[in-house]
């Protein structure tokens, strides 16, 4: 009974975490439709990119700003009932660019992203940041999300 007890509240806790991050993403952070990008591309799946400003980080100097953004992806099938599901991405950052794949497998998305490791505006304010620059390829369908990081290089 103890076990499982410790595990409830492991579990919750856990789950009450994601929540308040997925919270800020929905309450202060960007929307993109990412089913606009690469037009060329036949897409599975309707996908959304929320992004959640880090406010952990003080990269500016002499005042405030949000540093890097933490994200989730919302995915839908385009069924008559469709499935959904919402993933928060390991990889922080600002993302610069994305492109989609093409992919055979059924109901799912190959995505390219490319992130800073810290916002434009930030870089900006601090020039002693070196960024990081690094290409993020996911594979995403309503079970599950893979994240496949590339480091590219500093800019």
């Amino acid at each position: 009974m103890r076990i499982f007890l410790l595990f409830f509240i492991v579990l919750a806790s856990g789950c009450a975490s994601l929540d308040n991050d997925l919270e800020n993403a929905l309450a202060f952070g960007e929307i993109k439709e990412l089913n606009k990008y690469s037009s060329n591309v036949d897409k599975q799946l309707l996908v959304r990119l929320y992004s959640s400003p880090v406010y952990k980080n003080h990269c500016f100097i002499e005042t405030h700003g949000t540093c890097k953004y933490s994200y989730f992806l919302s995915v839908a099938t385009f069924d008559e009932y469709p499935e959904t599901n919402i993933y928060k991405l390991n990889t922080e950052g600002e993302i610069m660019e994305v492109n989609w794949k093409q992919t055979d497998g059924i109901d799912t998305a190959l995505l390219d992203l490319v992130f800073n490791q810290y916002s434009i505006k930030a870089l900006e304010n601090n020039t002693s940041l070196i960024n990081h620059v690094q290409r993020v390829q996911i594979k995403v369908n309503i079970s599950e999300v893979v994240e496949l990081i590339d480091i590219a290089k500093d800019r």
